[in-house]
């Protein structure tokens, strides 16, 4: 464990300005509908995989084992406590956080995400429990429709699809888990053994700084590895998102309206804010590289189609470089021949 999850909770309250959350009747619509949106929005996307019968049956298993949950800020904020938990390997740090070090960690987190607590619409998280969780935030949601001015139905399906698009990711490469928590735990365990960082408090400290703008993650790395980690790991955030971006576009166009318009307000809104791992990493992950790893995977599917696309998925030498990304005819010619 590297986050006192209580104390991080108990910080939050603090800091965090609260949204509106709706009442009664209100509620209990938005979190149904929310929650009913995820399970079409699984099944869409799925299907959109182009999957083989034996391997999509496998996927719907992994994902009929994941729950669904609609959360408040505080909420949001003690499962991406969780996650951080289950995310690092504590055996791969230099020395496990002592209790001091762990609340330190604790607040410095409170507060970088108690300023995403109403920007962040949903997430899907891999790493607290085996068989993931989606999650929305429910007072984030509604700030989005009411500064959006968008239909809340359409809007809320839209959410969905991406989320459940990384939710599909993750089902159909059971291994993408341990991989991506493998190389989480070296960006974590690097920078303790550089110059630059002497505790858990410090590098959370940081990124703290990192999230408001203040520093680049990149300004404190000198060391040659924990690049090339960060380097891959940008990659990989790329390519998910950028994926989730094509299909919450193309499944949503057969089932959503307001598609065209939805993309266009959204697209300014989201510069400002970005996805946990993006944020943790210290990654400028802005729009401009949500559209590298969209028109990535679009040049993919133009040259090999769907099916080919998916080899992706199949095992983690597959996964795009950076470079790849930028040229994707540099991994059509790898993967490919």
């Amino acid at each position: 464990m590297i986050i006192d999850e209580r104390l991080a909770v108990r910080a939050a309250k603090e800091l965090v300005s609260a949204a509106r959350v709706p009442n009664g009747d209100e509620l209990h619509e938005l979190v149904r509908g929310l929650k009913d949106n995820a399970l079409t929005a699984q099944e869409l996307v799925l299907d959109s995989f182009l999957l083989d019968p034996a391997h999509a049956d496998d996927a719907r298993g992994r994902l009929a084992a994941g729950s669904v949950l609609v959360l408040d800020q505080l909420g949001w904020i003690k499962a991406n406590a969780q996650s951080l938990n289950g995310m690092v390997d504590v055996s791969a740090l230099p020395s496990p956080p002592g209790p001091a070090a762990r609340g330190a960690a604790a607040v410095e987190l409170a507060s970088v995400m108690s300023l995403l607590s109403t920007r962040v619409l949903g997430q899907f998280d891999p790493f607290a429990h085996e068989s993931g969780r989606l999650m929305f935030v429910a007072p984030a949601v509604l700030i989005a429709e009411e500064s959006m001015d968008v239909g809340s139905r359409d809007f809320r399906m839209w959410v969905a699809l991406h989320e459940a698009t990384h939710q599909v990711q993750f089902a159909t490469a059971p291994w993408l888990r341990e991989h991506m928590r493998g190389l989480l735990s070296r960006l974590v365990s690097m920078p303790l053994q550089a110059p630059s960082f002497s505790s858990v408090a410090d590098l959370f400290a940081t990124v703290a700084r990192i999230i408001r703008g203040e520093a680049s993650m990149l300004d404190f790395i000198t060391d040659d590895d924990m690049r090339a980690a960060l380097d891959e790991a940008s990659a990989i955030l790329s390519l998910l998102e950028g994926h989730a971006d094509v299909v919450m576009d193309e499944v949503g166009a057969d089932v959503i309206g307001s598609v065209a318009t939805l993309r266009r307000r959204f697209e300014a809104r989201r510069d400002a804010g970005q996805g946990f791992l993006s944020n943790l990493l210290g990654m400028n992950l802005k729009l401009a590289q949500y559209r590298d790893g969209a028109k990535f995977v679009r040049a993919v599917r133009r040259d090999v189609g769907q099916t080919g696309f998916s080899a992706i998925y199949s095992a983690p030498g597959n996964l795009p470089t950076s470079a790849e990304i930028q040229t994707p005819r540099l991994w059509l010619d790898r993967v490919h021949g």
